[in-house]
């Protein structure tokens, strides 16, 4: 049996759980016809967590995915200089921690218009709430300690999710699910398919002829998710950079097989496995492969097995189950579906959720079949995981433990993986559990055990994110002038660059973002301005009474007379006309191929279709 002790430590930095926010912070944030996105940084940039962008336009601001950090440095997005009520929506990405932890946040300290949505899949919404409350107990449990205070409710909580405007892969006006936005503001969205976690998406924003996308999280990798909706063409993208150093990543197609044979070799064999994961999109993954696979085996091989899946993974299987079909899912899924009428596709015959189960969990751990346990976190940091791999150091002489997820520093997962290439027989590390029986410990305590290195195997290739090629061919898609990256660390964003200079031919401009530096998105216009500016309603607001149109003057092709004052209706709906013409003028620039002077002339066509209608509305009153 291996050996165990108790052991504490009473270390951990109080910093990370005071978020920065109010006060006063001096930003450069210059929205114009010549800028007409800003797009600052306030968490993700230079780093794996928190990701957070504050998108300025002329007529509102809204942020884009707020994350948590899961590592080192400051917990929560930096939020210094927003003032209450400012923020007019947020769009989410994906539900995973790090891009949605931070919303209850904002919430607490009032940055939420009143009337402000968070615009999300449907899949996002359902997965975002289980993430969510779970984080909601995580970070009670972590400002328990002196010196920390709890940042957020669970009323914040609830207020956060009622805010929740689910919707599909689709194109839409902002103005369609803000009622409170400005008149003038033409803010077009939409959602694609970024294949790394169900409902994932990237994210295009349209304004005043404009276009910037954001990446999100790529994947393409998945066995149950479609592939990549190709994103429209930008003037700016935000690339995020999570393996920007890596060309491509060993096949994940290989990895699922080789986790299965050696998890089912060893429990037809009467060893316990373990497979520690994320609760959120990678058990699920592990549960769709062992149902496509385990029929194939003999049935006295599949009556020995039972596969438990615990922790999270249960809720977040139950979603899946659920919104795992239409445009969310695998064709192969919504076949199977159809064919079969299983609604399940993510459950078998011997998968079983653990709280769903007759038995307890020392019963399962002593019961006849051999469990294969699915269970978070995949580094050993928390969740159910630690606390298996503890009954497991103390109930049984043999055992697989199978890692097959990034493992980051300081966590038990990285000490397991670590001891594998140091070629020792045990390796000592110290769980965050005190058993099925004991609770949970206190943050920085645990208990001590030493792991036989024969057990643990370690497998590289389900990365849910995209290695660099994959990344180049979504910027390519794109087709940015300027390139932003964006969630990853530094030496990773240098080598996506390098190869993005070197492979991307539309790109002029390639910057490593920095927390809190305002980007200025430009769009690449030719020199005579198309459509810009029109401040001439609050000019006529000023003098409107004494400016006279002449018999010779003229508004496109239509001649004008009288006072600039009785065509102020008029005018203000030109200019509504001219944003939302501008907005147009964005996916014809893009999209149409059209050329630059084709383009000028349908947007002269339009004014002077526009004016014409005005004066004659104005002549017959």
């Amino acid at each position: 049996m291996s050996e165990t002790v108790q052991e504490s430590d009473d270390q951990g930095s109080r910093n990370e759980y005071i978020p920065r926010v109010g006060g006063e912070i001096d930003l450069d944030i210059s929205v114009d016809s010549e800028s007409p996105f800003v797009v600052i940084p306030r968490g993700g940039a230079k780093e794996i967590g928190r990701s957070c962008y504050q998108v300025e336009t002329r007529n509102g601001t809204y942020l884009v995915d707020v994350g948590l950090n899961q590592g080192d440095g400051g917990l929560f997005p930096d939020l210094r200089g927003l003032d209450e009520g400012q923020i007019d929506a947020v769009f989410l990405t994906h539900a995973h921690i790090d891009h949605v932890g931070s919303l209850p946040l904002l919430e607490s300290y009032g940055y939420l218009s009143d009337q402000a949505p968070v615009i999300t899949t449907r899949p996002t919404a359902a997965l975002a709430d289980t993430l969510l409350r779970d984080s909601l107990k995580l970070h009670r449990r972590a400002t328990q300690k002196p010196g920390r205070e709890q940042q957020y409710s669970e009323t914040d909580l609830r207020k956060v999710i009622d805010r929740f405007r689910p919707c599909g892969y689709q194109a839409a006006d902002l103005s369609d699910h803000v009622a409170h936005i400005e008149d003038t503001e033409t803010l077009h969205f939409e959602f694609g398919n970024a294949a790394h976690l169900l409902g994932s998406a990237w994210l295009a924003l349209t304004v005043d002829g404009s276009r910037v996308v954001f990446s999100g999280d790529v994947g393409g990798r998945s066995n149950h998710l479609p592939e990549i909706d190709e994103p429209p063409q930008a003037d700016a993208l935000f690339l995020e950079s999570t393996y920007g150093d890596t060309h491509s990543h060993t096949s994940a197609t290989d990895t699922r097989t080789d986790i299965y044979n050696e998890a089912v070799d060893a429990a037809t064999d009467g060893k316990p496995v373990l497979i520690p994961c994320f609760g959120v999109g990678r058990s699920q993954e592990l549960l769709y492969m062992f149902k496509n696979r385990i029929h194939t085996l003999p049935e006295e091989d599949r009556k020995q097995l039972n596969v438990i899946y615990d922790g999270m993974a249960q809720s977040a299987t139950d979603t899946y189950n659920e919104h795992c079909r239409a445009e969310f899912a695998a064709e192969s899924i919504r076949n199977y579906i159809v064919n079969s009428g299983d609604q399940q596709p993510f459950l078998f015959d011997q998968a079983s959720a653990a709280r769903r189960m007759l038995m307890s969990r020392e019963e399962l751990l002593e019961a006849d079949e051999t469990p294969i346990i699915i269970a978070p976190s995949g580094m050993l940091s928390g969740g159910f995981s630690p606390t298996y791999l503890l009954e497991f150091c103390q109930r049984y002489d043999d055992a697989r433990v199978i890692l097959c997820g990034y493992q980051a520093e300081g966590t038990p997962g990285r000490q397991l993986e670590d001891a594998i290439e140091e070629d020792l027989e045990r390796v000592g590390v110290t769980l965050p559990s005190n058993g099925l029986n004991g609770g949970i410990p206190d943050e920085g305590d645990g208990t001590r055990v030493k792991v036989p290195v024969s057990w643990i195997s370690r497998y590289h290739g389900l990365s849910a994110h995209a290695a660099r090629n994959t990344l180049l061919q979504f910027a390519r898609q794109v087709s940015p002038s300027q390139v932003y990256l964006i969630h990853g660390e530094q030496e990773q964003q240098e080598k996506m660059a390098q190869h993005l200079g070197n492979n991307l031919d539309s790109v002029s401009e390639i910057q490593l973002t920095g927390m809190m530096h305002p980007v200025s998105v430009t769009p690449d216009l030719p020199e005579e301005e198309i459509v810009g500016d029109r401040p001439a309603k609050r000019i006529l607001d000023e003098r409107g009474a004494d400016i006279e149109v002449g018999d010779s003057a003229q508004f496109g092709s239509e001649a004008v007379h009288g006072t600039l004052s009785e065509f102020s209706d008029q005018i203000e709906a030109l200019e509504l006309a001219l944003r939302t013409l501008s907005g147009q003028l964005a996916v014809e620039r893009h999209d149409s191929g059209f050329s630059e002077e084709d383009i000028r002339r349908i947007v002269r066509d339009e004014m002077d279709e526009i004016v014409r209608e005005a004066v004659e509305e104005n002549q017959s009153n």
